[in-house]
Order: structure tokens, then sequence, then C-alpha cells
């Protein structure tokens, strides 16, 4: 639901030309889904799902870095997080 809300949120945003924090808003509401999201799979979800929800907050006030955060929070932070999930449940 979280997601749908800010993907919404994210058109009505472009649709009044309000790009600046389109990025946070994408940040923000992905980290609140996998917060969401973490009671129906592995708990460690919410970790980078706060993570993603601090990068957004971020991004919102500094939004001429909007594409950095977003490049940190979807890019960096999935393959941090991927290898530690790695190395915390699938190293053998």
């Amino acid at each position: 639901f979280p997601l749908i809300v800010g993907g919404i949120l994210c058109i009505a945003m472009l649709y009044h030309r309000e790009e600046s924090l389109i990025a946070s808003t994408m940040l923000i509401f992905y980290g609140l889904g996998l917060i969401s999201g973490s009671k129906f799979t592995l708990p460690d979800i919410r970790i980078l799902g706060v993570i993603e929800v601090i990068l957004g907050l971020f991004a919102s006030f500094l939004t001429h870095n909007g594409f950095i955060f977003w490049a940190i929070g979807f890019g960096a932070m999935h393959i941090v997080y991927g290898i530690y999930m790695w190395w915390k449940y699938e190293r053998i």
C-alpha cells in the first residue's frame, strides 16, 4: 500500500511540476513499504527500510542532490544489504 500511495503522489508531483522532491518521496515511501513488508518476510528487511527512509529525509532537505541520494538508496544500499543478507543467511 505505501508503494501505491507514493507512486500516485510522485505522479501528482510531476503533474504539478514539483520535481525537486520526487527522489526523496520515492525513497521515503519505498522505505515505508519495506518496513511494512518486513512483517511478512525476514525481519532484517526493516533495517533497510529505515535506512531508505532516513536517506529520503536527508534528500528532502538537499533537493539538488536528490539523484545522488536516489543512487545511494536504490543502488549502493541494495548491493551492500544484499551482501549482508547473503553473509548472514546463505553463506556456507
